[in-house]
């Protein structure tokens, strides 16, 4: 799957989750995930993943996300595309 797709369905789930006032274009891959801007919380993460998998008909591994450091949108996008791929 294109890292394309993953990177706009991550955007439009956090839009969803979170209910962010933006647009999928308005988020860039810097953004701190953990920041006023996007709010995301271990609650909403778990949430997040949950249906990015059921979205993107993957699983992603637990170890994996334990030992990723997901600071921005940009690396959580490179941890679900590594997944789906």
């Amino acid at each position: 799957m294109a890292d394309s797709v993953v990177s706009m369905q991550v955007r439009r789930q956090l839009i969803d989750i979170l209910d962010l006032e933006l647009s999928p274009e308005d988020i860039a891959d810097e953004v701190p995930l953990y920041s006023s801007t996007i709010g995301l919380d271990s609650l909403s993460l778990l949430e997040l993943i949950t249906r990015l998998e059921t979205d993107l008909s993957c699983e992603i591994n637990d170890e994996a996300l334990m030992q990723v450091d997901l600071v921005d949108v940009g690396s959580l996008v490179r941890l679900v595309a590594a997944q789906v791929a």
